[in-house]
């Protein structure tokens, strides 16, 4: 079947139901990211077509509809080689496999690689039309051309690039040390529990400093939590921008309360040894949209 046929097949199952199902077909397989790769090739062949009907002010013109590729994650590869193989941009890949930054990768990982670029609507909504009309009126993007992932709870966003403070965070520029001192005693991912000696998933970074060391917001924000939670000890939660939010662990006490706004570099407390901890340090985690991010520091 040529791609135009297939391009008006897909273009008949989308008018008849409309926009805001999602008729995704199951994720396709990417095998690898050689240029001679069939798959490899009608990817790049729809991004190229969705990117040219995006930007284009005519209505007539239907995009061919959303759909994934998936890729597992080569010990060669990185984020830029994948971007540049697969034709895609930084915004679409980062946002669709809610990546925190081009450190995210690992060898194994499954991405999932869109047949165009854009980006989701950060915020889960309906997939109502007041809703889509709310959002093509924020974006300044024909109503038509946006795309409902019923998955996600999220409004795709064709031909939208990330904003100047996603890139910040992206590239590592969004966060800051929450310590002035401190030696990371464990980081991000596998680990053994120091309780169990058996191999845990650790969320955050623990920062062994000196008890009573001033504790920084890492971010501008809004505290949205004080007080003890858990293994935690005591602890702050603040929300930033953008669905992310910092978490500060293990704490001797607190300067901030909730509602609060601090800004970046505004002391919140002081480090301790609450809760489930082995000696003085910090557990500070990002998390975005309720994941676990890598902490990534450009100044640090």
């Amino acid at each position: 079947m040529s791609n135009r046929l297939v391009f008006l097949k897909w273009t008949v199952i989308w008018i008849g139901f409309g926009a805001a199902t999602n008729l995704f077909p199951g994720p396709l397989t990417l095998a690898n990211l050689e240029y001679s790769n069939p798959s490899l090739k009608n990817l790049r062949s729809e991004i190229k077509e969705n990117l040219r009907i995006s930007k284009s002010g005519t209505k007539q013109e239907i995009l061919i509809p959303l759909k994934y590729y998936e890729y597992k994650v080569q010990k060669e590869d990185n984020f830029f080689k994948i971007m540049a193989r697969t034709g895609m941009d930084l915004e679409t890949l980062s946002s669709v496999n809610e990546l925190s930054s081009p450190h995210d990768l690992s060898q194994g990982m499954v991405l999932e690689i869109p047949n165009m670029r854009g980006t989701f609507h950060p915020e889960e909504t309906d997939s109502s039309e007041k809703t889509k009309l709310i959002l093509a009126e924020k974006y300044q993007i024909d109503a038509n051309k946006l795309q409902y992932d019923s998955e996600r709870g999220k409004w795709f966003l064709p031909g939208i690039s990330m904003g100047k403070s996603e890139k910040s965070f992206f590239y590592g520029f969004g966060f800051q040390f929450p310590l002035t001192a401190a030696i990371i005693s464990s980081n991000f991912g596998k680990r053994l529990d120091p309780f169990t000696k058996k191999e845990t998933f650790h969320g955050g970074l623990d920062m062994a400093a000196k008890q009573g060391s001033d504790v920084f917001s890492s971010m501008d924000g809004e505290v949205s939590f004080v007080g003890t939670q858990g293994g935690y000890g005591n602890l702050i939660i603040i929300k930033h921008i953008l669905g992310y939010e910092t978490r500060y662990g293990h704490l001797l006490n607190f300067v901030v309360k909730r509602g609060q706004r601090v800004k970046k570099g505004e002391k919140i407390g002081e480090v301790g040894q609450t809760g489930r901890a082995t000696g003085p340090h910090l557990h500070f985690e990002i998390r975005r949209n309720s994941k676990r991010e890598r902490p990534i520091f450009r100044s640090h």
